[in-house]
């Protein structure tokens, strides 16, 4: 079994104990975990009977004491990098929480130092590349079936958070610690399954609404306007404060469609000749394409059975079995796309992903004394 350890035991954390003590991770353990809080993480410990996992104060200490193999850190967003250089460093592979950082800057950072380490790994943990049907739409894309992408729509409004999520801990929801608000959050796991399909777009344009029926400072409504190459558009939708809310997925090409309903039901639509081709050759005005559709339903799966899914690649990653699920340079685009939303918001232009990362810095430290002044007040 392989020996891993946990940086950061907060719910996140707690929720990946439950999975080892489950048995639900087969090639791996945990034998150490670190956190500021040990009386707390002690008492979780002995509430789910691991007294055999030992607890440090600090990652420092448990790199230092413990013979680990890969350790998972789940604190904050502005402890990702500096904990992931302190593994690194320490000869220990890592899999940090998303995102990778708060800034594109610091990722970027991140991702030149970790090529200094090549015989490590290091991966982001966006647990719903591991769903199926993600992968499916993931192997339909690549494959170049359906031709050269017209127009993206990703609507995910289901990430429903109550006042009480925020009022648990006060970071959440904050510019100064978290970075942002459901962009860099919860959404975040779409942005980073958008880019995952299409690549990120050239340019776009934000409109957000900050602390929207919501004890927050950050935006938890967002609606995104994509720019891509070639000419194709895209909508990006997500807010934390609608229930049932809606959950879907268009991919449309010049020779099909993929549409994804709530992560269940997927229809794939192959035309039988390019959409223009028709388009110039038939004599009727309003007939559509003709083509084939297929409709796949999938069973659901968990989040829980995403994060199984994903560790379990990080461990079969460090022992050469698979490749990394999200190395740390395809995370660069989520970080990217989310950063340059923000810019968007922050000047109300629309915005080139090559952006300036020092206007950024600028930005983004503006808003945290905006942010600053609101608390006091």
């Amino acid at each position: 079994m392989m020996k891993l350890g946990i940086a950061g035991i907060g719910v996140i954390g707690e929720s990946y104990l439950k999975l080892f003590k489950a048995g639900r991770i087969k090639e791996g353990e945990v034998t150490a975990v670190a956190s500021r809080n040990t009386q707390r993480v002690e008492k979780i410990l002995e509430k789910l009977n691991l007294r055999d996992v030992r607890v440090y104060g600090s990652l420092k200490e448990m790199l230092e004491k413990e013979s680990l193999s890969g350790v998972i850190i789940t604190t904050p967003h502005k402890l990702h990098v500096p904990m992931m250089k302190e593994a690194l460093q320490m000869g220990v592979s890592v899999l940090t929480d998303k995102p990778l950082s708060s800034t594109r800057k610091e990722a970027e950072e991140m991702a030149v130092f970790a090529k200094g380490y090549p015989d490590l790994v290091k991966g982001v943990l966006f647990n719903k590349r591991a769903n199926p049907i993600h992968k499916e739409i993931k192997n339909i894309v690549d494959s170049g079936k359906l031709g050269t992408l017209r127009r993206a729509l990703y609507e995910v409004t289901d990430y429903y958070r109550s006042h009480r999520y925020y009022e648990e801990s006060g970071w959440r929801g904050t510019y100064e610690e978290e970075g942002g608000g459901v962009l860099m959050n919860q959404a975040v796991h779409q942005m980073d399954l958008i880019t995952w399909f299409t690549g990120l777009p050239e340019e776009i344009m934000a409109f957000l609404k900050e602390g929207n029926h919501r004890p927050m400072t950050t935006e938890n409504d967002a609606y995104l306007h994509l720019f891509y190459k070639g000419g194709a558009v895209g909508h990006f939708i997500t807010s934390t404060h609608e229930s049932p809310g809606v959950h879907r997925l268009e991919l449309s090409f010049d020779q099909g469609q993929i549409v994804m309903e709530n992560e269940r039901v997927l229809t794939i639509t192959k035309l039988l000749e390019p959409e223009e081709d028709f388009s110039r050759r038939t004599e009727t005005p309003f007939d559509h394409v003709p083509g084939t559709s297929v409709v796949k339903e999938f069973e659901p799966l968990e989040d829980k059975e995403e994060h199984v899914r994903t560790i379990e690649n990080f461990i079969k990653a460090i022992s050469g079995k698979e490749e990394i699920q999200c190395s740390l340079e395809e995370a660069l685009n989520s970080i990217t796309l989310v950063n340059a939303a923000y810019l968007s918001h922050f000047t109300g232009e629309k915005v080139s992903m090559k952006f300036s990362l020092e206007q950024y810095d600028q930005e983004l430290h503006r808003k945290i004394q905006e942010e600053r002044v609101l608390k006091e007040e």
